[in-house]
């Protein structure tokens, strides 16, 4: 498997790629050094950065979001080309266990720790 940290403004978007890193640390570094870029993992999750060039500023996991709003869909996968799962957050407090960048959040997607699905965090204050 090819396991490498990918510095990117999003995944979808590989020609955008600045480079591939073993080393999670220098990655970062690339990121760093590039406004709007994003550390990848093999498998296109965000590990630093902002999800997508936007929102959420720290996407080290886990980390606990607050909705206010009572109706947040919640979908099988993370983006809006995926269903939902007919179920809605409510109000309060949530762990987010991984995010990826996907079509229908600016500032990605967030998998919840309860297993229930995802939420765009654009609904989501970090906490």
């Amino acid at each position: 498997m090819n396991e490498h940290y990918r510095v990117r403004k999003s995944w979808a978007d590989a020609g955008s790629q600045k480079g591939a890193f073993k080393e999670l640390e220098n990655a970062k570094e690339c990121a760093d050094g590039n406004p709007g870029y994003s550390v990848f993992d093999w498998s296109g999750n965000v590990v630093y950065g902002k999800a997508d060039g936007g929102g959420m500023a720290d996407v080290t996991c886990p980390f606990m979001v607050w909705v206010e709003v009572a109706d947040l869909n919640i979908r099988e996968g993370a983006g809006t080309d995926t269903p939902k799962t007919g179920k809605y957050t409510g109000k309060g407090c949530f762990t987010i266990v991984q995010v990826k960048a996907e079509v229908g959040s600016d500032a990605g997607w967030g998998k919840l720790k309860s297993r229930a699905g995802w939420i765009a965090l654009d609904f989501c204050e970090k906490i």
